[in-house]
């Protein structure tokens, strides 16, 4: 293949990128590969097989083929020598096993990758392994340790002016923010990820990827702090743009918040639909994150309806699969919903045993937006008055925490003045502790 043919089929595929036409540019990134050899010492070659290979992995992922993409970022970094390509590939392939919750291999890839770009003084590419850090930390629920890498990145980011990576880092802080409970930190960060990849190139893909995911990960909060109406149009928003750039992967997680929603708002035979599409496309496409949170949802929603059979069966799932993938956060969600069944059941003693592991794990995890919940269930089972109080004073203490920092007036209102977070609050102030 000579340069001139080389460059028009990187411009062709880059072309079919912008189109939105994925499959149509892994065929030119395929052809380009099959056509040139490995090591053929033509600097020209080999440059375009590191775009072909780096581009082929991020298509593969975007279409929720984690495996091919796992497999295309390997090619790429074993044609990579120790040049920076090589910290490019190391950081792809450590976030790829973080989002098939590979943990151990993702951590050991971007310190790789991290150690490298420090021998090369490559400082993009450490701003991209502590993002990457970041990223794994987040999924492993320590989100102090995710933070910490995360504010290293993202200086060094801004030094390089990689636009994207800002963006794509500050997504990240806003989930490590989410997961502590620290709402107004999460929105401030997922609205400066939006603003950088909304003013960024209108036609890169991966900008408008990124401005998709701070929508979904603003209408999250606002799903959150009780603000449906705010909340479904964010998520509306981003399911219309997911839907026209086949991404399957965003499109998951898009479906499981509205179909939630819509639950939530009385629309439950439409939002059980959304929350099912949302679960076959999770498994399909290898999202055990965002199946975790399908099969929460759906367990939620189905108990809301009194169709315990098929709540339990939800949540025995979850229960399974985070047990499988050592996810102590998602297994306290299980836990959540076990012990609601159990009290259903009028098994109060068994819904308190399995609550308390719950606050546990939700505690360790740092999630305390489940903690306050729980703290609440038990305030209510409880076998004494005394033993109510105390649960009841931790809930409402987790919620003045939540609530407090958040500056915007009416916003901060309406969290508290929704009803599950109104009724620890109203007896926290009556003194009304009865089981």
């Amino acid at each position: 293949m000579t340069s001139d043919l080389l460059i028009k089929t990187l411009e062709q595929a880059e072309a079919a990128v912008k189109s939105r036409k994925h499959r149509e540019a892994i065929q030119f990134y395929t052809e380009l590969l099959e056509q040139t050899s490995i090591g053929s010492g033509d600097q020209i070659i080999q440059e375009a097989r590191w775009i072909a290979l780096r581009e082929r992995g991020r298509i593969f992922t975007l279409l929720g083929e984690p495996v091919a993409a796992l497999a295309a970022f390997e090619q790429y970094f074993a044609e990579a020598g120790k040049s920076r390509h090589a910290v490019d590939a190391l950081v792809a392939i450590g976030n790829q096993c973080a989002y098939m919750n590979l943990t151990d291999r993702a951590i050991e890839a971007h310190r790789d990758a991290l150690r490298l770009a420090e021998n090369l003084n490559y400082p993009a590419g450490k701003a991209m392994a502590f993002s990457g850090m970041g990223l794994v930390y987040s999924y492993l629920d320590r989100s102090a340790d995710a933070l910490n890498y995360l504010r290293k990145s993202l200086p060094l980011l801004e030094q390089v002016g990689d636009e994207n990576e800002q963006a794509r880092c500050w997504n990240r802080i806003g989930v490590a923010h989410v997961h502590l409970g620290e709402l107004d930190k999460a929105i401030e960060a997922f609205q400066s990820a939006y603003r950088i990849a909304n003013e960024s190139d209108q036609f890169e893909p991966v900008a408008l990827e990124t401005a998709i995911i701070s929508l979904n990960n603003l209408g999250e909060c606002y799903q959150i702090l009780f603000d449906m109406e705010q909340a479904l149009q964010y998520h509306r928003q981003g399911l219309v743009a997911a839907e026209g750039m086949e991404l399957p992967y965003l499109e998951a997680d898009l479906l499981r918040n509205l179909g939630f929603e819509l639950s939530l708002v009385g629309q439950v035979e439409e939002g059980l639909n959304y929350l099912q599409r949302s679960l076959q496309l999770s498994i399909e496409t290898n999202q055990p994150d965002i199946e975790v949170q399908a099969l929460y949802s759906l367990a939620l929603v189905h108990l809301r309806q009194d169709d315990l059979v098929e709540a339990e069966r939800y949540a025995q799932n979850l229960r399974d699969l985070s047990d499988r993938n050592s996810n102590q956060g998602s297994l306290a969600e299980a836990l959540h919903v076990l012990g609601l069944l159990k009290k259903e059941k009028g098994d109060d003693l068994a819904a308190q045993g399995i609550w308390q592991e719950a606050s546990f794990l939700a505690h360790e995890t740092g999630r305390r937006m489940l903690l306050w919940r729980l703290h609440a269930a038990l305030a209510g089972i409880a076998a004494n008055p005394q033993l109510a109080s105390v649960h009841n004073r931790i809930a409402a203490e987790i919620i003045q925490q939540i609530a407090r920092p958040i500056e915007d007036v009416e916003l901060r209102k309406r969290f508290l003045a929704a009803r599950p977070v109104r009724d620890v609050i109203n007896k926290l102030a009556s003194g009304d502790w009865g089981a």
